[in-house]
């Protein structure tokens, strides 16, 4: 189990650990053993890989056990929410069982940090040295951006049902993400106004640009990538109604196929 100091950290990020939580919900009705676990994953269940899964998974709070793995209730909730509301308390819920995050964040607040800035801040935190700081700088920065959003005490500024289709913000200290996750999780900068599609060279490399006043978001172009900006949007659609509708103004009917947000 990896730990810093005082603090125990999950080697696996938390949307990585919902994923595990939901295979076991749908192929083992949320409780499994240890080993056939191992066996559905095609791994060892001796192996360092394997139990860094199975530490994350209890770390965040998605499963609990032992011999014996079950998804906890908060993890039933975000593996299968009844709502998009349900779905991001149980993360907001779910982030906040790792300690050294939940100080991070508190720490940081929101605003952008350099990996300087977080190496002095993990040193002062954990009282760990220098050298092993160092040695688990890069997996604590990138588990900790993902978890970011929903440690935040405002919430960065999203409604529910955006920070549930948005699940890691790029921060502006680094531009590296790794390709597995860029393919489910949406990245924010903070440039222009303006949705595009813009095809780069090389397969696959065709992504949607959608702009917000809070940010852009960038995502590969998938079905279920789309599905996602759609849920942005509505969201999005949903506040500016409130405002207009607050200053007396008529709202248009949404067409019939968009009546109601993606599932």
């Amino acid at each position: 189990m990896a730990a810093l100091g005082k603090y125990q950290f999950p080697e696996i990020g938390l949307s990585e650990s919902i994923e595990l939580g939901k295979k076991i919900v749908r192929e083992f009705a949320g409780e499994v053993s240890r080993q056939g676990l191992a066996r559905s994953l095609g791994m060892s269940q001796r192996g360092g890989a394997f139990s860094a899964r199975l530490n994350a998974l209890r770390l965040w709070g998605v499963g609990t056990g032992r011999s014996r793995v079950r998804v906890t209730q908060d993890g039933l909730s975000a593996v299968a929410p009844l709502s998009a509301n349900e779905g991001h308390r149980a993360r907001m819920t779910l982030a906040r069982n790792v300690l050294l995050f939940v100080e991070m964040s508190n720490r940081l607040g929101d605003e952008p940090y350099g990996i300087e800035r977080l190496g002095v801040l993990l040193e002062e935190l954990s009282g760990a040295g220098r050298v092993n700081v160092a040695r688990r700088l890069t997996m604590i920065d990138r588990i900790f951006t993902e978890a970011r959003p929903y440690l935040s005490l405002d919430n960065s500024g999203y409604s529910a049902e955006e920070s549930q289709a948005v699940s890691s913000i790029s921060s502006n200290h680094s531009d590296e993400s790794d390709p597995l996750e860029d393919q489910e999780n949406l990245r924010y900068t903070d440039n222009s106004t303006v949705i595009q599609g813009r095809r780069d060279t090389g397969a696959h490399s065709q992504r949607i640009e959608l702009a917000l006043p809070d940010g852009n978001v960038s995502l590969p172009e998938t079905v279920g990538n789309i599905d996602a900006a759609l849920a942005v949007l509505w969201a999005r659609r949903q506040l500016v109604v409130a405002e207009e509708l607050k200053d007396g103004r008529s709202i248009p009917t949404p067409p019939r196929d968009f009546s109601s947000p993606p599932v």
